[in-house]
């Protein structure tokens, strides 16, 4: 009879050699003789990890893991092995912890480095991202996968040239890999474009865009906002020739009446035009039906939505344009990454009033979204029309971006995005920014309705006027209930 050390030897062999079912019916063998055998439940997990069955392998895993570190020898090789399985089945928290844990027990562990920067890219950590792959690729500069994962950020935070420096260090590398040389196109294009819309530039350093009016949605709801709208508008004016059109969603009485123009100064609101509801005598925004009212008022063929906080490279306003005029439905000036800016550089852009500052730390900042559907939008004025505008059914914050999102993809328009990210810039919050308001449920709703719909009764909807409504007051408020009375 084999002794467990001549079967786990054989076992070895056949799991090496991808011969999963001899490999489990031999450690299924030694844990019954002894059902707390470290290795064999290790290397059972491992096989059913190769094999595709995270749940099957999660368990014999995390009880090996548990006796190694019970008997204090833990394992840097099943700690590692189960971060994988936490990565696949998208438990990224835990999967990072096992792989810091493996890095820990074995400093030199090139494979958990590299996923562990997989692993922290996938919720936003990109600065912790880049500091993995600097040491990784400091001690193993051969290590064609981390390159290309170095490029691959690179690539997401809109630096092409940069970009394709790593990828061919990966491609020296790894010089069969097609996806590579690819990707070296891909991005070795979009840097000679980029140069080229930078010297097309006029006199003054501004792109032309005479083409677009840019709609800034505003409601004076904080200092913040008001701080925030004067440096958006002299970002836009300092870097496109453009058209800026405010809209202001205002009390008919108060403070708030009107304070874009007194936030932005007279100099700044001479260069704008300026759009003004009156009626809403709510705290709440009916940002779709201003936004609505903005496109009516513009009077160039293309119109992009802006929101008063955010800030992109106007490169990527030029992108976004040129596909518009190239038939695009919908197309963000971004890929999708969402980059929440907090503290001095936020302060730091006021005085500079350039993206290029921005990009060089935004790592080191969250991202909030990986596929943001908001922020800013460019569309042909008579196409977004035909589509129904923006559904003034969403009232307050929420769901109003998803939803034309949604819209456009069940009508057949594009929804298309252009290389490089979006900063937000920090604000105070009141409710109506957040999803406390008392209509996010509602707005829910109706996005739900919009995805279950048959495109052609959505057709009918928007030819009927059912995506429009009248302008947000307090009747629309929902009825609070009185507490209940207290018992005698």
């Amino acid at each position: 009879m084999a002794t467990i050390g001549e079967a786990l030897a054989a076992a070895l062999d056949h799991l090496t050699a991808g011969r999963h079912p001899q490999a489990r019916t031999l450690y299924r063998r030694i844990l019954d003789a002894v059902p707390d055998h470290v290795e064999a439940l290790f290397r059972m997990g491992l096989s059913h990890g190769l094999c595709g069955e995270p749940e099957s392998a999660r368990g014999f895993l995390l009880r090996a893991v548990a006796l190694a570190d019970a008997a204090g020898t833990p394992d840097p090789e099943a700690l590692y092995t189960l971060g994988t399985v936490h990565h696949v089945a998208l438990e990224t928290e835990e999967a990072i912890a096992c792989y810091r844990r493996a890095i820990a027990l074995r400093p030199d562990f090139p494979d958990a480095e590299y996923h562990m920067s997989e692993a922290l890219q996938g919720i936003g950590r990109i600065d912790e991202a880049l500091a993995a792959l600097d040491t990784l690729l400091t001690r193993h500069p051969h290590h064609p996968d981390g390159w290309r994962q170095r490029g691959n950020i690179e690539a997401m935070l809109g630096r092409p040239g940069a970009a394709v420096g790593f990828y061919e260090m990966a491609q020296a590398l790894d010089p069969t890999n097609a996806t590579l040389a690819g990707s070296i196109a891909e991005q070795t294009a979009a840097f000679h474009t980029r140069r080229a819309l930078l010297d097309a530039r006029g006199p003054d350093g501004r792109h032309d865009l005479r083409d677009v009016t840019f709609l800034i949605p505003f409601r004076a709801d904080s200092e913040d906002r008001k701080r925030n709208l004067r440096w958006i508008v002299s970002h836009l004016l300092k870097t496109t020739d453009s058209a800026i059109l405010i809209g202001e969603d205002c009390n008919s009485t108060g403070a708030e009446s009107g304070e874009a123009a007194a936030a932005l100064g007279p100099e700044l609101a001479g260069r704008c035009r300026h759009l003004r509801l009156t009626g809403n005598d709510t705290p709440y925004t009916h940002k779709a039906f201003l936004i609505n009212r903005m496109a009516e008022a513009a009077d160039t063929p293309i119109v992009a939505l802006h929101d008063t906080d955010i800030v992109v490279d106007p490169v990527q306003y030029v992108l976004a344009r040129d596909a518009v005029r190239r038939g695009g439905g919908l197309v963000f000036p971004y890929n999708g990454w969402f980059f929440w800016i907090t503290g001095r550089e936020v302060h730091r852009f006021g005085y500079t009033l350039s993206a290029a500052p921005l990009n060089a730390v935004c790592p080191r900042f969250p991202l909030m979204h990986r596929n943001s559907p908001g922020g800013s939008a460019f569309f042909d004025r008579e196409r977004l029309f035909a589509a129904g505008g923006y559904n003034e059914r969403f009232l307050s914050w929420g769901y109003e971006d998803d939803e034309i999102v949604e819209r456009f993809r069940r009508l057949g328009l594009s929804v298309e995005r252009t290389p490089g990210p979006l900063y937000h810039l920090e604000h105070e919050r009141p409710e109506n920014s957040t999803d406390q308001n008392p209509f996010i449920d509602a707005n829910r709703a109706e996005l739900e309705r919009i995805r279950r719909i048959d495109p052609d009764a959505l057709r009918a909807d928007i030819a009927q006027g059912g995506l429009r409504r009248p302008l947000l007051t307090r009747r629309d408020l929902p009825e609070t209930k009185p507490p209940p009375a207290a018992p005698l």
